[in-house]
């Protein structure tokens, strides 16, 4: 069984101009991710994916830094499922795939390796019990999509929840929010699906307190802020 991780770094950054290369904490955010990865130890293969955004790389044992992230990946509108199928092309002997986005700094080595062995259980059978595994967070969030439907010629909004039956808090204690931390995929459901979310998803739940991600600036100061706190 062949366990990979890719972390994508692109230099474009909308929220934060450079924001995979700039210092966080006194080192590059990547760094960060890549040094969880490391400590994980659960990986045999660590793939960085940059559109040349890697400079002055020293090489490293069972890491590759691929400065050659095609045009068309690296786009505002590029998906990272279509760069993780990318890849798996590319390395067809690898069974397991992660998604390590940068952008999750709080991570710990210890919630990769227990996401992992999730994905590693089986059923009493012996069958595999899961073919994908995501990392969420307890939140009962009341949410709505806006201007998705149209109604006598106007467009109104979705609520993600049924709103003739609104649950209280307390019956929304099962609800959770992708924090984008870690993303498990076998490669049969890679393949047959095209995403890196099976049919038969794990949720592996973090803390809130390592569930933040960066986009903007304010992300960037509390994240900042939590991990001084280490």
């Amino acid at each position: 069984m062949k366990v990979a991780a890719l972390i994508p770094a692109r230099k474009g950054s909308k929220g934060i101009p450079g924001k995979n290369f700039k210092n966080f904490c006194g080192v590059p955010l990547w760094r960060w991710t890549l040094e969880t990865a490391k400590e994980s130890l659960v990986f045999d293969l660590i793939i960085l994916s940059s559109d040349g955004g890697f400079t002055d790389i020293q090489p490293e044992e069972g890491v590759i830094y691929d400065n050659e992230r095609p045009a068309e990946l690296s786009t505002d509108k590029a998906d990272l499922d279509s760069l993780l199928r990318f890849y798996a092309e590319k390395n067809p002997d690898v069974d397991v795939w992660c998604l390590l986005q940068p952008t999750s700094p709080l991570r710990e080595a210890q919630d990769i390796s227990a996401a992992y062995d999730m994905l590693s259980e089986t059923t009493k059978s012996g069958e595999s019990k899961y073919d994908s595994v995501v990392s969420v967070y307890n939140h009962p969030v009341i949410g709505w999509i806006a201007n998705t439907i149209y109604h006598k010629g106007r467009k109104y909004h979705t609520a993600l929840y049924h709103t003739e039956n609104r649950p209280n808090r307390q019956d929304r204690k099962d609800w959770f929010l992708e924090n984008g931390a870690v993303y498990f995929v076998t490669l049969q459901a890679l393949i047959e699906r095209g995403t890196r979310i099976g049919l038969m998803p794990g949720l592996y739940v973090m803390p809130k307190e390592r569930s933040f991600e960066i986009d903007d600036d304010t992300d960037w100061r509390i994240c900042e802020m939590l991990m001084g706190g280490k």
